[in-house]
């Protein structure tokens, strides 16, 4: 009996390696910037905090989060465990601009948006992530 779900998938790996540490890249230089201005305690964080209802002062606690799981996903040995935080922490923002009424497409899904971002940049450049996750035909 032959177990479909772990054969590899055929791949070009050089270029789908390329490709994965493009979106890595994107997503990375995306949460630079986010956990930097919060870190920095930027005056455009504290107005976020207030309207959405978020505690004066959380800014600065959720970029040494942010700061912490983006280390975690660049890792090679963690990558796997900080994407499964990746995807936590962009599910909270999703349910925070949810609770806000927030529009669909540009505010609530934004989080899931950029979880699909290190969710493929790892799948795309760790052949073993793409053995146990394969696309099939």
């Amino acid at each position: 009996m032959t177990d479909f779900a772990l054969s590899a998938p055929p791949a070009n790996g050089r270029a789908m390696t390329l490709a994965g540490w493009a979106l890595t890249g994107l997503f990375t230089a995306f949460m630079i910037f986010d956990a930097g201005i919060k870190l920095a305690g930027h005056p455009e964080v504290a107005k976020a905090e207030t309207s959405l209802g978020l505690p004066a002062g959380s800014g600065f606690a959720i970029g040494v989060m942010e700061a912490a799981i983006l280390a975690l996903h660049l890792v090679p040995r963690t990558a796997v465990l900080g994407v499964v935080l990746v995807t936590a922490l962009m599910g909270g923002t999703c349910a925070v601009h949810l609770l806000n009424g927030n529009p669909l497409f540009s505010h609530m899904l934004f989080g899931p948006y950029l979880a699909v971002f290190a969710w493929g940049g790892l799948w795309l450049r760790d052949p073993e992530l793409r053995r146990l996750f394969p696309i099939r035909r």
